[in-house]
């Protein structure tokens, strides 16, 4: 892992989550940037079945993603987070899916509200999960 890094996941790229020419089809970018994300929450020991049990909710508001190289099939490739900024009400991450020659295949960013589960309104993030997601930065 580069010390630029926050997290990082590993797997091949499956079948299922390439187009018809075998690379890496766009929405699987989203799915294998998630994946990181989630990962990285549970390893601060906030996992998504805790969100979503007791709040705050994290719905995602926006998400972009560049693509710079292909992925094919059964290819190894790692999923990166190189940046999370907390703002008041908002989490804003950054990923990079890099193949196993180092090459970027694509970079991702994903914004995350926070919602209060019982008014459904934006809050700001708690300090209780602010603070564990950002123990890198």
């Amino acid at each position: 892992m580069q010390n630029t890094e926050l997290h990082r996941i590993s797997g091949s790229l499956r079948l299922g989550r390439t187009d018809a020419a075998g690379v890496l089809y766009f929405a699987s970018a989203f799915e294998l940037a998630h994946e990181a994300i989630e990962s990285y929450f549970d390893s601060c020991g906030c996992g998504l079945k805790t969100l979503l049990k007791s709040g705050p909710y994290l719905p995602i508001v926006h998400a972009e993603a560049d693509f710079k190289s292909p992925l094919r099939t059964g290819e190894i490739f790692f999923t990166a987070i190189e940046t999370l900024d907390c703002s008041a009400r908002s989490i804003a991450i950054s990923l990079r899916l890099v193949a196993s020659n180092e090459q970027t295949i694509a970079t991702v960013k994903i914004v995350h509200a926070c919602i209060d589960p019982a008014t459904g309104k934006a809050i700001e993030i708690p300090l209780s999960l602010s603070s564990r997601i950002s123990k890198a930065n």
